[in-house]
């Protein structure tokens, strides 16, 4: 098996995975193919421009039986595409069973000719004890491991091994580490369709990260019956490569429309907000009075439609390293992803430490809510400036100026000014001072490594009143703070301009603490207006000068 990677932003990835039919491009959608019933042919899926099918090994063995070895996969799909077959996991989710050894439905899918086969895993069930959950892990394990004495002779099919014993997430971390001890080209998600269909999109983000964490970076991840524009950032953003998912017919079947925001009843339709070819050529009105089977294609063309569309705007985001930005925007379209991106908090340091630093090309970030604070970004910078910058300087005195217009901040005027001033006075001192700016997101930027990426390439908005933002920076500045004052023999004298009561009381708070914590560190806090900070230089140089 071969995965390549090829860009990276957040945990999400580009890559390529190399098949038996061709080599794919990850994050890639398969189109769930029915080979018993299909509104659409799996030539019009490859048509609006997929490049991959997935479909029902179990479902042919059972139609089919003996008669697809000698078809073969790709003459009854008339496909010359990649495809991946499910084993009918599915199957005994939904009806308990199935009438097919483990080992019989792999053989099986490689006599058909699959590019991508499963094992007949055995998913966890929504709401089961732990107890069942356990005996249900412990079986798919068995069978996987019997499925790698038969990995000589499947070939150079590729081979899917699901993580099960949701919705316990202790379980699923120890079937993830025992998979991990095999070497599948593939692991997926198991038993995620239950929460997907309840829009349970928290629990879906906890169990991909679970899962992620305990298997290869260097593996694919696959997650079963993701299909919705609203969950694939999501997913991806948590290391996703690989999704399949009915969605495109099912809800076309129920006359729904699926749009990058969330699904519209075609009855409820003036408009149709889209541009695809379906969308251009009719009117809601026109798609109503068609026959049933007419508008069931129609809107299962479009739904494919938005669909690949979606995955490629997030490929977009990844190669130009904005997919937490995708991510901000969508969380607002429906609260239950907006509670799932919340966990991002608490991942938070986990993603930082996979991302990737900078790219080839710099492009400025947005930090749009409280949330940007966690981005990989500000972690990293703020992880540096303690660990590295605070640790080597020596200073007397720390100026602690608010957010300049002016960018970078070392050349901005007011800046200038004041190490003009400091420099004409006593060039010594300069050597002891410490001016940095100050904001909600990046908690302290020193002045001499504004120009870093992306200390002085980002815009954002302002947040007041926000307690998670104000314990933060808080939290940060106090501990910077500290890490500078363990390093001098001599008193530090920090200095605040503050034009804002939202800082000011956080930097009367630090004040107190660092007076109760006894340490050698005086805080003068001078409040001003945004208007008046050059008068405040004159105050500045003249404590420095006192002091």
């Amino acid at each position: 098996m071969s995965f390549e990677v090829l860009d990276k932003d957040l945990l999400g990835r580009i890559g390529r995975l190399k098949t038996p039919h061709g080599t794919l491009e990850t994050p890639l959608l398969f189109p769930v193919v029915n080979p018993l019933k299909a509104e659409l042919t799996p030539n019009d899926i490859i048509k609006a421009g997929f490049s991959a099918l997935i479909t029902n090994a179990y479902i042919i063995m059972r139609r089919y039986g003996e008669d697809a070895k000698r078809l073969k996969l790709h003459g009854i799909l008339n496909v010359k595409c990649p495809i991946m077959t499910d084993s009918g996991a599915y199957q005994i989710l939904s009806y308990g069973y199935v009438q097919a050894d483990p080992d019989e439905i792999l053989l099986y899918q490689k006599s058909i000719g699959s590019d991508i086969g499963v094992i007949l895993d055995v998913p966890s069930r929504l709401n089961e004890d732990l107890s069942e959950a356990a005996a249900r892990v412990y079986e798919t394990l068995r069978r996987a491991r019997r499925a790698m004495l038969l990995k000589p002779i499947l070939g150079d099919m590729l081979l899917v091994a699901p993580v099960q014993g949701a919705p316990h997430m202790n379980l699923v971390s120890f079937s993830a580490k025992k998979l991990a001890e095999l070497d599948f080209d593939i692991y997926a998600v198991g038993g995620p369709t239950q929460y997907l269909e309840e829009y349970m999109f928290k629990e879906v983000a906890e169990l991909i990260f679970h899962v992620r964490l305990n298997i290869p970076l260097s593996k694919p991840l696959h997650l079963f019956g993701a299909g919705h524009p609203l969950v694939l950032p999501l997913a991806v953003a948590l290391g996703c490569d690989l999704f399949d998912s009915a969605s495109y017919i099912l809800y076309a079947r129920d006359e729904r429309y699926i749009t990058h925001y969330g699904t519209l009843r075609l009855k409820d339709l003036k408009y149709f907000p889209c541009s695809c070819p379906i969308c251009i050529k009719y009117t809601p009105a026109e798609v109503r009075e068609m026959d049933y089977s007419d508008r069931v294609r129609l809107l299962a063309l479009h739904n494919l439609y938005i669909l690949r569309e979606e995955i490629s705007s997030i490929k977009e985001a990844i190669r130009e390293g904005r997919l937490w930005e995708m991510l901000e925007l969508k969380c607002r379209a429906h609260p239950s992803i907006m509670k799932a991106f919340q966990l991002f908090k608490r991942y938070a340091k986990y993603i930082e430490k996979y991302s990737v630093s900078t790219k080839a090309t710099i492009r400025g970030i947005f930090l749009l809510s409280s949330l940007s604070v966690y981005r990989p970004e500000v972690l990293r910078h703020k992880s540096r400036l303690l660990e590295n910058y605070a640790k080597r300087k020596r200073v007397k005195y720390i100026i602690l100026l608010p957010a300049l217009e002016e960018k970078p901040f070392i050349n901005s005027h007011l800046i200038k000014i004041l190490l003009k001033r400091i420099t004409a006075v006593e060039n010594d001192k300069l050597n002891y001072v410490n001016i940095c700016i100050y904001n909600e997101f990046f908690g302290v930027i020193p002045i001499e490594v504004s120009e870093v990426f992306p200390l002085s390439q980002y815009e954002s908005i302002k947040l007041q009143e926000c307690k998670s933002i104000e314990e933060e920076f808080e939290k940060f500045l106090y501990k910077y703070i500290i890490s500078i004052a363990k390093l001098q023999e001599n008193k530090i004298n920090i200095i605040v301009c503050c034009t804002e009561d939202f800082f000011y009381k956080i930097f009367e708070k630090i004040s107190y603490k660092l007076r109760r914590a006894g340490n050698k560190v005086s805080v003068t806090i001078i409040k001003t207006s945004g208007s008046s900070l050059e008068k405040v230089i004159d105050l500045i140089v003249k404590f420095i000068l006192e002091n």
